[in-house]
C-alpha cells in the first residue's frame, strides 16, 4: 500500500463529512486541523483526521447527538469530552473532532486550521490560529524556573517511590513527569531544525526539531526498571543546560544525585 491511498482515503472522508454537514442545514464551517489541517505537508499514513464543526446558533447538541451527518462507514464513535469524539471509520480511518458554536470557536485555542468547508451565509472572519495562553516564544524566566524546580522535585519522589518498590509509579515521575520538564527547558535553550511546532505538546516531532538533543532520550527512557539510571541522565542534561536558576536548586540536584547513585548500587546483582 502506497502513502497515498490512505492520505487521499483521510482527504476524501473529510470531503464526505463536508458534504454531511452542507445537508443537514446544522453547521457553518467544518475546520481541519493538523495535518489535515494548514500542515498538509506533513499529512501522511500515520496521520489522524482532526477536525472542528462551527455550528449554526443552538444546534451543537444536535450535531452531537445525531452523527449520521459523519456519513457512511463509521464503526464506532466514544465521546471523550462535553464538545467532542474520537470515531473509527471502515478502512481504518481515525478521527477526534470537536462541535463549536462561532462563540466557543473564537474563545478555543489551536493552530493552523484549513477551511474545508463554508456555508454560503458563514462569517468571512472565522479564526484558524488561535495561539493557547502563554506558548508564545522563548519561557520567561519564571517558566524555566518552574520548570527546573518540577524536575528536579519529580526526580527526587522518583527514586524515593523506585527504593520503595512503587516501580510503575517512579517510572512516571522520572520517566514522564520530570522528562517533560526537561524536554520543555532543553527545547527552549536549543535552536529548533525546520519543521511545524506544536504549542501544546514539546514531544510532538521532538526528534525531527531537536535531532541532537534526541540522542539523549534513551537514556532517560530505560523502563520501569532503570529508574535510578534515568534520573542521573536526566539530571546530567538539566546540569549541562547551564540555567541561571542552577545554584538556588544544586542541593536539590545533588540529593537527587547520592539517592539516585545509592539506588544503583543497592540494586545492582
Amino acid at each position: 500500500m502506497t502513502d497515498q491511498e490512505p492520505t487521499t482515503r483521510l482527504l476524501r472522508r473529510l470531503d464526505d463529512i463536508a458534504a454531511g454537514l452542507d445537508a443537514s442545514g446544522r453547521a457553518l464551517a467544518l475546520l481541519g486541523l493538523g495535518s489535515v489541517g494548514a500542515e498538509l505537508d506533513r499529512l501522511d499514513r500515520h496521520s489522524d483526521l482532526d477536525f472542528f464543526v462551527v455550528a449554526r446558533e443552538g444546534q451543537v447538541g444536535a450535531l452531537l447527538d445525531d452523527l449520521s451527518w459523519l456519513g457512511d462507514g463509521l464503526t464506532c464513535a466514544f465521546r471523550n469530552t462535553g464538545d467532542g469524539f474520537k470515531v473509527l471509520f471502515e478502512g481504518g480511518v481515525y478521527g477526534e473532532f470537536a462541535v463549536f458554536s462561532e462563540a466557543q470557536l473564537r474563545s478555543a485555542a489551536f493552530i493552523n486550521a484549513r477551511v474545508i468547508w463554508l456555508a454560503p451565509d458563514a462569517p468571512t472572519d472565522l479564526p484558524l490560529h488561535v495561539r493557547p495562553p502563554g506558548s508564545a516564544g522563548r519561557l520567561s524566566a519564571a517558566q524555566r524556573t518552574h520548570h527546573l524546580g518540577e524536575a528536579l522535585t519529580n526526580l527526587l519522589v522518583g527514586v524515593r517511590r523506585f527504593e520503595r518498590g512503587e516501580r510503575l509509579s517512579a517510572w512516571q515521575f522520572t520517566q514522564v513527569y520530570a522528562l517533560g520538564h526537561a524536554l520543555a527547558l532543553a527545547a527552549d535553550a536549543a535552536p529548533a531544525a525546520p519543521g511545524h511546532a506544536d504549542p501544546f505538546s514539546v514531544e510532538r516531532r521532538f526528534e525531527q526539531r531537536y535531532p541532537a538533543l534526541a540522542g539523549r532520550l534513551a537514556a532517560c527512557l530505560p523502563g520501569v526498571a532503570g529508574t535510578p539510571g534515568a534520573a542521573l541522565a536526566t539530571l546530567q542534561w538539566l546540569e549541562d543546560l547551564k540555567l541561571p536558576g542552577w545554584p538556588d536548586v544544586q542541593a536539590l540536584a545533588e540529593q537527587v544525585r547520592g539517592e539516585a547513585h545509592a539506588a544503583l548500587e543497592r540494586a545492582a546483582p
